[in-house]
């Protein structure tokens, strides 16, 4: 019978793990609900029993440790509360060694700075993007599959469109910060634009927040200290705009739940008190309005026509949020909500675009998610991650949209 140790033991391996994920690994009572759910047929479970027996060989060579997709389903089907997600990137950091393609590592985890130079060189990069052989060139050099197109670049980027475009209304309601994440800014500003007017036509001046990549690339692909530097430069300019009382909002499940629930432990002590103070003012678009609709302070009337809508929650809006927050608002909106509460899209991330995981990115999706948005060709799908959207294109042919977008498109004059 194998001894079930604590924390206070002073094992230094479980300190360690402790230490640098937040995790208890004996509070898991190796249930088997995180392995059931993963979407991708890893065993997390299995991982976190070895390092229950200290066999962290056994644990680092675990397939499951290199392969995560950091999805957080796994997070999400624990009834104790542990996350898998933590202990395994907690392992990987352990091993000091790179695992993977790293040219491809390093290209996903600095995307904030491929994309900002794509935008400024659009059209040329996105023709450069789909000259003839450009697929075979990344498959081959950087390991991203050579089917998956890179997503193309906006020009004019979204803080070029803020500077100049004229708010709507006085703003009587006070300030809020909008946390552009990198695909906003330099892929997807309709997004931006959309939240944007959305905000502002419910009585708020938006002002951008002074931030910078909010590093979860740099966390997925292992460069921690990356990520760790970011995280402070962010909780220190965010700090700085909250002091009055405004709120974060953001559009991206991913960029925006890093902030509220990664960075306390990212920053370190000595800015850990900052990093909370940012978090409790740090809400996705759908939580701040649907906390307006709550207390009857939401100043928008809308008309969506009935219209039918396949809603797919993002698998780090599932873990760490609410997306019942999302359809709440679609009805309210005037829409016909289904929520597809299937696994992971199987994108997760740059997990999808990475050639050794293709086919599993594919078997993921087509489980439940694509089947559901074929049967219904007229519905209209609505996702928060772009990286679900993504993957939804590439692999049913249909266009989702942003929530922000669904909502804006419904606004009626009051």
């Amino acid at each position: 019978m194998t001894a079930v140790l604590s924390l206070e033991t002073g094992e230094p391996l479980v300190q360690r793990i402790a230490e640098l994920s937040g995790e208890n690994v004996y509070a898991c009572y190796q249930c088997g609900k995180c392995t059931a759910d993963c979407p991708f047929g890893f065993s997390p479970q299995r991982v976190v029993r070895h390092l229950q027996l200290g066999q962290l060989d056994e644990a680092l060579a675990h397939e499951s440790v290199w392969s995560c997709a950091g999805c957080f389903a796994c997070t999400a089907a624990c009834p104790k509360g542990v996350d898998p997600v933590r202990i395994m990137r907690a392992l990987r950091s352990m091993d000091g060694k790179h695992h993977g393609n790293r040219r491809r590592s390093w290209l996903f985890a600095n995307n904030h700075r491929l994309a900002r130079l794509g935008s400024a060189t659009a059209p040329l990069s996105n023709w450069l993007l789909r000259l003839p052989g450009t697929g075979l060139a990344q498959h081959h050099l950087l390991g991203i599959h050579r089917r998956r197109s890179l997503p193309p670049f906006a020009r004019p980027s979204f803080p070029a469109w803020f500077r100049e475009h004229e708010p709507a209304g006085g703003g009587h309601r006070g300030t809020v910060l909008l946390f552009h994440d990198t695909f906003m800014d330099f892929n997807a500003p309709q997004t931006g634009i959309a939240a944007v007017e959305l905000l502002e036509r419910a009585g708020f001046r938006v002002e951008l927040t002074d931030s910078v990549c909010c590093g979860r690339p740099m966390i997925s692909k292992g460069y921690t200290e990356q990520a760790r530097a970011h995280a402070r430069a962010n909780v220190e300019r965010l700090h700085e705009q909250v002091r009055d009382g405004a709120f974060i909002v953001g559009c991206e499940p991913s960029c925006l739940l890093t902030i509220r629930d990664e960075y306390a432990e990212l920053v370190g002590p000595e800015l850990r008190e900052q990093a909370r103070a940012v978090s409790e003012r740090s809400l996705l678009v759908d939580e701040f309005l649907a906390m307006l609709a709550e207390q009857g302070e939401l100043e928008l009337k809308f008309d969506g026509g009935g219209r039918s809508v396949i809603f797919h929650g993002h698998c780090h809006q599932k873990a760490y949020a609410d997306p019942s927050k999302s359809l709440e608002l679609l009805r309210l909106a005037g829409y016909e909500p289904e929520f597809v509460n299937t696994a992971c899209c199987g994108m997760a991330g740059a997990f999808g675009y990475e050639l050794e995981h293709y086919s599993l990115s594919k078997a993921a999706g087509g489980r439940e998610l694509f089947p559901a948005i074929e049967a219904q060709p007229d519905a209209r799908v609505v996702v928060m991650g772009i990286s679900c959207r993504q993957q939804i294109e590439h692999f049913t042919g249909r266009r989702p949209y942003h929530l922000a977008q669904a909502l804006r498109d419904a606004l009626v004059e009051s």
